[in-house]
């Protein structure tokens, strides 16, 4: 039997939106942030990258100098929004010695210890990556924390960096799927056919699928990726964005100005989440426009499944709930056989 798929029109062409697959779909939860399983059922985790290169709130990366207070109204904005829309949050720290990202970790504790608002550590050599794990274990974190990331970016075994990883006790992991050879969805998939019987012989509770484009012309080649992943294995996957539009902007000598480039990030990101188990968005100063996006881009993605399978999403926490109770309230009643009447049909008194 073929899966059920919606078509729907964005402008130019369509999408193939996946409403329903017939493989069981796993779900994640890191922090108490649930995400994944079936389409508009739970919405995507929202990871934005903080200190960055060019972010403005790092001062300087040698000497381990940020804006703080910047900073951590960055990380409780981040909590508003998440309280407003119902978008699960995660941020992710990029660091280059093990000594700048214990102080973002310390940092964000200090701040969110009641939240329990979920971090990853973005860092390049194994060592340092390792180093960081053994210490977000040893202040008992590894709940929240998602270790990022595994790759075949290195030339040392990979093998080895996943046993290490599991004798840690890292629970939650990020998986960047990438193929020297092509940057279409297949080598996504080679690479994923490749890593997950290395990472059968241990018990992993959450499995992230990166499958981040390079450009922004193949933007829809990362969620055609996830795509594939999710009716074959059923795997968390997602992808970014931001920089491709980023370079974009800066080769086409930043068309219009920044407007222009809010608007097309913003635009790509309300895009790329439509069937997205999670979306690394860019920087924590783009979430006021990100977030908003996104939300109602879910909204939408919800009432597709609804009107296909007259049901709502289960998670009360979805954006549907919390932005439009009215229309939840009205399509409840539809699907329950109530007679609406509609106010501007009614005849005057």
């Amino acid at each position: 039997m073929e899966r059920e798929f919606y078509l729907v029109n964005i402008g130019l062409g369509g999408k193939q939106v996946i409403l329903k697959y017939e493989s069981g779909q796993l779900t994640g939860s890191i922090g108490g942030r649930v995400f994944g399983g079936q389409p508009g059922q739970n919405p995507p985790l929202m990871i934005t990258s903080m200190f960055a290169a060019g972010d403005k709130i790092l001062q300087s990366r040698k000497q381990y100098k940020f804006d703080r207070n910047v900073a951590r109204s960055q990380i409780e904005r981040i909590l508003e929004l998440e309280a407003i829309t119902g978008l699960p949050s995660l941020v992710d720290f990029v660091a280059n010695s093990t000594e700048e990202i214990r102080g973002y970790i310390e940092m964000l504790l200090q701040i969110t210890n009641e939240s329990g608002l979920p971090f990853s550590s973005d860092m390049f050599l194994k060592k340092d990556k390792l180093i960081t794990a053994k210490y977000v274990a040893s202040i008992g974190g590894l709940d929240r924390y998602l270790y990022n990331s595994l790759s075949f970016f290195e030339t040392e075994n990979l093998q080895d960096e996943i046993e290490a990883v599991a004798k840690i006790g890292v629970k939650h992991l990020l998986l960047a799927l990438w193929d020297k050879n092509t940057e279409l969805s297949e080598g996504r998939m080679r690479c994923l056919d490749k890593m997950l019987p290395l990472l059968e012989p241990y018990s992993f509770e959450t499995i992230l699928c990166d499958t981040t484009p390079l450009s922004l012309p193949a933007s829809m080649i990362g969620n055609r990726a996830a795509e594939l992943i999710k009716s074959k294995y059923g795997l968390l996957s997602g992808c970014g964005r931001n920089n491709g539009v980023l370079n974009w902007w800066r080769a086409s000598g930043e068309m219009g100005g920044v407007d222009t480039y809010k608007s097309v990030d913003t635009a790509m990101e309300a895009l790329g989440s439509m069937g997205a188990d999670f979306v690394i968005y860019g920087p924590a100063s783009s979430a006021d426009r990100v977030y908003p996006a996104v939300a109602i881009a879910q909204c939408n993605l919800a009432l597709q499944v609804m009107d296909e399978y007259k049901s709502l999403p289960e998670n009360m926490n979805h954006p549907i709930y919390k932005m439009f109770p009215k229309a939840v309230k009205m399509y409840r009643d539809m699907i329950a056989g109530v007679k609406i009447k509609r106010r501007w049909l009614m005849k005057p008194q």
